[in-house]
């Protein structure tokens, strides 16, 4: 995940993240599926009951993921 990098692990700035002007639209929709599948691995993985809160935000983030995952098919030649 080289086209992300974070800008100072100690900084308290709202965007600790820099994106690769270089990234194409292409390859930054595979990295947002990318990273919400992690997201969806790492909460499966950590095995707890889920609160409501938590349960409610990863449910986004599955849906959030089925359209990355859709935009992706798009993009592919038929």
């Amino acid at each position: 995940m080289d086209n992300v990098v974070s800008d100072s692990p100690s900084s308290g700035a709202t965007h600790p993240f820099t994106v690769n002007e270089e990234l194409s639209f292409e390859d930054a929709w595979v990295r947002v599926a990318e990273l919400l599948q992690c997201a969806v691995a790492t909460s499966h993985a950590l095995g707890e009951p889920l609160g409501a809160p938590h349960r409610a935000v990863m449910h986004l983030v599955e849906m959030a993921k089925m359209v990355a995952d859709r935009a992706v098919e798009c993009m592919q030649p038929k």
